[in-house]
């Protein structure tokens, strides 16, 4: 029976179909690779650098001899479980250089043949030449792998150029793989520094040379910006290959991908069913009958106080961000829950008026003899009166304003008639410059005058900006979705990655830019969750994150995305690093430069 299997992991398919190898570092993975249908494994130090948490590029550092290292988990994790042939890394930078004692030894151990892995090609073009003059450079790669192919086994030969590809072909090497450098992609992945095309270009070049040399070696291509299997099928489609070896596709980033977002799916589910106390399910339930979704702890704040306000027939200032809902509260305030209740709210936007005047006219009315055009305040008919950006008012009226609401009555401009303030009275400024407490100082620096500030002093509402309750972010988007698209988004519509992004987003336009952001995306064509690439795109940010839009930009300095991503993530430096898409040391020159250490 061990002699049966052995034979089976000595023999590759050599027929026509397309190959697909798999350069893992684990026994878990390559069961996997096995169950999937990998034709072979490639057992080198780099899949098992990964597998600690390092990138592949730590396979070129004297870290671990890559050849024991390599060897030990091959034996103990690989051919002890795996039926697909395996293929061992060797080199050829020990203190002694014996082709066929080494192919002799994969054999025995049980390997299927052997891969020049680590391999010099990975080195500069000057740290090449020294290797080749001290007898350890390519060309010693490539005749221990015929070496280990005269021993009755299979090679693959790794090559970065045309000039090490001819090498190969010359020497008869079964398979040659182009390596288009470290892969891009996932946490640890390299910047892209070449497209698809120019990589097709290359491998077209390459492939025709060797078929002409040695028409029977299969040409593989690996790594650089081949990043999913929809790169692989345009590269396939502009230069015709024999197969495809993944390392970081195959192991690194499935894993990235996978293990994150199961974590943050069994960290939602938690979240959703943390159950809340009696007193703050009776405040949710109350808020849903105005329109509001959530219950962040910040947000159940806003609920208590509004809910008292509500009950009070006293004028309110709300203070709202651009791009809040002002709606919910509105209804709220003027305690009308039915369709019908905006119909009765009366607006007066002071920034889309032409004059100043003519909102004081609305207020307060005009000289009219027939005495047909009631002023709002005084109209019966009015349950609320909405006055957006109070600041921009003339002082003159800010003041006559404050009279009125603080006496209850004022006089109308048509005759020496007393008339009363009938409907409630809420002002709604989206200047962020107010404090959260609505003191009488920092409602002055909104622009209202002294005397009309102090009418609410105790009676401000500041509407929680998005940003301050990213807990609330899902159930926000679940419901904007099905109200705006009548499409349903759960959780799983995104991966983990762009998950989080959006979670450390600022959202500068809170409410409407998520609105725009899922209007964007519900034009979307490719199937499966949202990526991080292309939820930068529809957010306009650029792939590190950076927000590219002008009004982010001005409003918010890096130093201000740092202490808030540090904030959010409770101070925990790795996870704010993640967030704002930069290294920890990254994160750590930026908390020193900014003297946000502590």
């Amino acid at each position: 029976m061990r002699e049966a299997v052995t034979a089976e992991r000595h023999s590759l398919p050599f027929d026509s179909r397309f190959l697909i190898g798999a350069a893992i570092g684990s026994g878990t993975t390559a069961l996997a690779a096995e169950r999937g249908g990998a034709d072979f494994l490639l057992a080198i130090n780099a899949g098992r650098l990964r597998n600690m948490g390092a990138p592949s590029i730590a396979c070129m550092l004297p870290i671990f001899d890559a050849g024991p290292l390599s060897q030990r988990f091959a034996q103990e994790e690989l051919l002890a479980q795996c039926k697909i042939p395996v293929l061992l890394g060797v080199n050829v930078w020990g203190a002694s250089f014996e082709p066929a004692a080494v192919a002799q030894s994969v054999k025995s151990a049980g390997f299927a043949g052997a891969v020049n892995f680590p391999s010099c090609m990975h080195y500069s073009r000057p740290m090449q030449q020294i290797l080749a003059r001290a007898g350890r450079g390519i060309e010693r790669e490539v005749e221990q792998l015929r070496a280990v192919q005269d021993a009755g086994l299979t090679s693959i030969f790794y090559c970065a150029t045309r000039t090490q590809a001819r090498l190969a072909a010359d020497a008869g090497i079964d398979m040659v793989c182009l390596n288009l450098g470290w892969n891009v992609g996932g946490v640890l992945g390299h910047q892209s520094r070449a497209t698809l095309e120019e990589v097709a270009t290359v491998a077209r070049e390459i492939g025709r040379l060797i078929k002409r040399i040695h028409p029977r070696t299969r040409f593989f291509l690996e790594g650089g910006p081949i990043a999913s299997a929809e790169d692989l099928g345009r590269v396939i489609g502009l230069a015709p290959i024999d197969g495809y070896v993944g390392g970081s596709t195959f192991e690194r980033m499935p894993l990235e991908d996978s293990v994150a977002d199961q974590i943050d799916r069994f960290r939602h589910a938690s979240q959703r069913r943390a159950a809340l106390d009696r007193e703050s399910a009776r405040l949710v339930a109350w808020s849903r009958r105005f329109g509001f979704v959530g219950r962040s702890g910040r947000h159940l704040g806003f609920l208590r106080k509004l809910r008292s306000l509500a009950g009070a027939a006293d004028p309110v200032l709300l203070l709202a961000e651009k791009g809040l809902a002002e709606r919910p509260a509105l209804n709220a305030l003027s305690n009308r829950k039915d369709r019908a209740a905006w119909q009765d709210i009366l607006h007066i936007d002071v920034a889309g008026e032409d004059f100043p005047a003519r909102a004081g006219a609305l207020l307060f009315g005009q000289r009219d003899p027939a005495g047909n055009n009631l002023p709002a305040l005084a109209d019966a008919s009015v349950v609320l009166l909405a006055i957006h950006a109070p600041e921009r008012l003339p002082a003159a009226t800010q003041r006559r304003l404050a009279r009125a609401l603080r006496d209850g009555v004022f006089r109308a401009p048509q005759g020496r008639r007393t008339l009363p303030v009938v409907p409630r009275v809420v002002l709604i400024s989206n200047t962020p410059a107010a404090g959260e407490g609505g003191g009488l100082e920092s409602l002055s620096a909104i622009g209202l005058d002294p005397d009309l500030a102090s009418v609410f002093a105790g009676w401000t509402l500041r509407v929680p900006p998005l940003r301050e309750r990213i807990e609330d972010l899902l159930a926000i988007i679940e419901a904007q979705a099905l109200q705006s698209l009548g499409m349903e988004i759960k959780r799983s519509f995104f991966t983990s990655a762009a998950l989080q992004r959006l979670r450390a987003h600022l959202w500068p336009g809170n409410e409407g830019e998520l609105r725009a952001l899922l209007g964007a995306l519900s034009a979307r064509t490719q199937g499966g969750p949202v990526q991080l690439g292309e939820l930068l795109s529809a957010l306009g940010q650029d792939n590190a994150g950076v927000e590219t839009s002008g009004e982010s930009l001005a409003t918010r300095t890096e130093k201000d995305r740092i202490v808030d991503a540090l904030w959010r993530h409770g101070y925990n430096r790795t996870r704010a690093a993640e967030a704002l898409g930069i290294s920890r040391k990254t994160l750590y020159n930026k908390i020193r430069r900014y003297g946000l250490g502590g």
